[in-house]
């Protein structure tokens, strides 16, 4: 596989670090493309080392991704620093979340997953995995998923995703989480959904994944780890 993943015992959460392997790199940037032209199942098929089938790029997509897999030029005098930065960590943050997509289809192949985003700056989740039983006739549990990236991750955790995660478990978006649902169900046979998004919704079902992209230099000197990236997780 492209990204190797240690995981390590933590009090606060399992921990799972990862990494990009660099003797298969050009394998992850052919998934990663495929899911930029929004070609998810030949992405798929990348992972499971199975032939890829050609597929015609939809419009002007190609163009799009283009655009999106760059950032606003330095000589344009009609770009400011803020506007150039900006265009890097959205540019940067997308990519994180089409690499998380990656390591989720990996480490549950079977889970039945939301598409990475196409939007830069998108609002809504970052990504939704239900795991179904074994006769894929219920849902067993949902992740709820946090892809971030940023130069200061402690801050970003605990001033974002901390108080985002405390909003969903005070109820204060299960409707969003409904409708997210409601909408991944459907394309799930033999399930029922009714009674599916009935347990889902609440906590005995509910389970969460932050990823969060940072540097060597945030590790921590004295245990070698990031984990306290997740205190108070």
């Amino acid at each position: 596989m492209p990204i190797n993943q240690k995981t390590v015992a933590s009090s606060e959460c399992e921990f799972s670090e990862w990494q990009i392997d660099p003797l298969k790199e050009d394998n992850l940037v052919e998934i990663v493309a495929y899911l930029y032209l929004r070609q998810e199942e030949n992405a798929q098929r990348v992972i499971g080392q199975v032939a890829t089938q050609r597929v015609e790029p939809f419009g002007n997509v190609v163009a799009n991704v283009i655009r999106k897999l760059g950032v606003l030029s330095p000589t344009d005098p009609s770009n400011t620093a803020d506007q150039i930065k900006n265009s890097r960590i959205h540019r940067d943050g997308l990519l994180f979340q089409h690499i998380s997509w990656v390591v989720t289809r990996i480490s549950i192949p079977s889970g039945v997953m939301t598409s990475p985003h196409v939007r830069q700056a998108d609002k809504g989740f970052d990504g939704f995995v239900l795991e179904l039983d074994e006769k894929k006739q219920k849902v067993d549990s949902i992740i709820i998923s946090e892809d971030k990236a940023s130069a200061k991750p402690r801050k970003l955790i605990t001033s974002k995703v901390w108080p985002e995660l405390k909003q969903i478990i005070d109820g204060e978006r299960d409707d969003e989480i409904l409708a997210e649902l409601v909408t991944l169900l459907k394309g799930v046979e033999g399930v029922n959904k009714e009674g599916a998004i009935g347990r889902v919704v609440w906590a005995e079902a509910r389970r969460f994944r932050v990823c969060i992209a940072t540097g060597e230099n945030i590790r921590d000197t004295v245990s070698g780890s990031f984990e306290k990236l997740m205190n108070g997780f």
